[in-house]
């Protein structure tokens, strides 16, 4: 007898809890650089759907940050989303107007998008900047090239390729960019 009852009032408090509303606050301990860094983390993993949302919510944790914007367009760039990629260096640039990297990829994202008009713009912005960074130099080359300025583009990619060590990977894309705007490749 009391072993039952031992029982049902350990049952009538077992049910008891489960019927009493609890409000449960969750929080997140990450900051804007933590979550930045795991969206990093994801991107290199190729798990770009978790990439896009750790990189939001660094962007929304500190929204002075034009890192994680950057970071984003980069990722919907991979995915051929250039509307969206642009609409992220957009973001970035109002966060900070002087980022040659987001005027460099919002460029980019301009010129996948048929709009090469403004990308002359920011690919200059960007290489005024920072002069001698090849990705800009590459850019503004590809730019040129669509807007029928050939020869410029070649002679900033053979100065593109003169600034890079023999052994750098982005050699070999510089080379090829420059072959396919000469018209030695498809």
């Amino acid at each position: 007898m009391r072993l039952a009852c031992c029982l049902v009032l350990c049952l009538a408090f077992a049910l008891g809890g489960c019927a009493t509303p609890r409000i449960v606050v969750l929080s997140d301990p990450l900051d804007a650089r933590e979550h930045n860094d795991l969206g990093a983390s994801y991107e290199a993993s190729g798990e770009l759907d978790l990439a896009l949302g750790a990189y939001e919510t660094a962007a929304a944790r500190d929204r002075s940050w034009d890192q994680p914007l950057i970071n984003l367009g980069n990722v919907h760039a991979a995915l051929g989303d250039w509307k969206e990629a642009a609409a992220s260096y957009r973001q970035a640039l109002k966060r900070n107007p002087e980022n040659p990297e987001a005027m460099n990829n919002l460029a980019f994202a301009q010129t996948n998008l048929g709009q090469e008009r403004d990308a002359l713009k920011w690919s200059a912005q960007a290489l005024k900047i920072e002069p001698g960074n090849v990705l800009f130099k590459s850019t503004r080359a590809l730019v040129l090239s669509r807007t029928g300025e050939k020869a410029e583009a070649l002679r900033l990619l053979d100065e593109a390729v003169r600034d890079l060590p023999g052994e750098d990977p982005l050699r070999e894309e510089i080379i090829a960019l420059r072959h396919r705007i000469a018209g030695f490749a498809p």
